[in-house]
């Protein structure tokens, strides 16, 4: 019965835009010994009781006694062997990056998701302040690398943690990531973002201006021509209020201009392309590409809106619009560093999971 709540619970979520985009977020259950994780490759929206690989939990905690090499490369490659070895001997599907994190957290349920409005707050200036004022017993992670030092980290913070509130970790703010709640019910789940969610709505400065705007559709029209040559791919295209607000000048548009969290590099590039004006969008685009060695999956157009390459991109980048937006009842965005955008873009964990979003 419990696989049957851990599916329900992940497809629910994963249905909400409010919480899931694309593939974004995990979901894991622990029974009789087993860590039951969503496997890379399955969205959350649809997934099945096949969706979920299978590793053993004292397997996983023998990862610990191990060391590794502090080459990133390296320690990654050699962390990832040790976690596939730790699956049951039938499973052949790919645990979820964020295993060995579901794996040391004291809960039956764990969901992992990444909402805008959560991340208005992890991704800011403040964040680690408004989260202590909003969630005095939650536990703030700052901005690490992602795979076995994050779960390090974090199992490094849960007994200091308990010592400070008295109880565990249910509810971890990872800076420019998103947050895992976890609890012995889904109802408890539940309760637990609901209080989330809750709490920082009613933070919020203001909410996402979503209002239609008027934009001269010859001119777009011809932007999309020029991209969709460039590019030799459909071309999608958005714009509204916030965005409009956005793409008004280069100053503007700073608050968009990199990625505030993995999901953001994986889907929709670790930068949107700017382009003061129309008549440059194919100059500009062939510049991005013999700069950064791969092409823009978003660009932005002073004064009409923000186009993507195919229609993959655009969700996030609009999440991208709504965590600044939220963010400025935090003191304003914050990115990921330099090094963390350069470590994602090159890590084979990333780069597998972007090639499955692909397909």
């Amino acid at each position: 019965m419990s696989i049957e709540r851990l599916v329900s619970i992940s497809q629910r979520y994963g249905k909400d835009p409010e919480y899931v985009l694309l593939g974004g977020g995990n979901t894991s259950l622990k029974k009789d010994g087993i860590l039951y994780v969503k496997a890379s490759g399955h969205a959350l929206s649809d997934i099945q009781a096949g969706g979920f690989a299978a590793l053993d939990l004292e397997a996983l905690d023998q990862i610990w006694k191990r060391k590794y090499p502090d080459d990133d490369d390296q320690r990654e490659a050699a962390v990832l062997e040790d976690l596939m070895a730790c699956r049951l001997a039938e499973e052949t599907k790919r645990p979820s990056v964020e295993a060995l994190l579901h794996a040391i957290l004291p809960f039956r349920y764990v969901v992992h998701l990444h909402p805008a409005l959560v991340n208005g707050l992890t991704c800011s200036q403040e964040g680690e302040a408004a989260t202590a004022r909003l969630f005095p017993h939650a536990l703030w992670i700052e901005l690490v690398k992602p795979g076995f030092i994050l779960a390090k980290t974090v199992r490094d913070r849960l007994g200091s943690h308990a010592k400070r509130t008295g109880s565990d970790a249910s509810v971890i703010f990872l800076e420019n990531h998103g947050v895992f709640v976890g609890a012995e019910t889904v109802d408890q789940i539940d309760a637990l973002y609901a209080v989330i969610m809750k709490n920082l709505r009613a933070a919020l400065v203001r909410e996402v201006d979503t209002a239609s705007v008027s934009y001269d559709t010859k001119e777009v029209a011809a932007i999309f021509a020029t991209l969709e040559k460039v590019s030799g791919e459909p071309i999608s295209f958005h714009t509204n209020a916030e965005i409009m607000r956005l793409v008004s000048d280069e100053e503007s548009f700073a608050s968009v201009a990199s990625s505030f969290t993995p999901d953001h590099i994986v889907y929709a590039g670790f930068k949107p392309l700017w382009v003061d004006k129309a008549a440059a969008v194919e100059a500009e685009y062939q510049h991005f590409l013999r700069t950064y060695a791969e092409a823009p999956k978003v660009i932005c157009v002073a004064g009409f809106g923000a186009f993507s390459v195919t229609e993959k991109p655009m969700p996030l980048f609009l999440d991208t619009v709504a965590i600044a937006a939220y963010s400025e009842s935090f003191g304003g965005p914050k990115f990921m560093s330099e090094e963390m955008i350069a470590f994602i873009r090159t890590w084979e964990v990333e780069q597998y999971r972007a090639q499955v979003a692909a397909k």
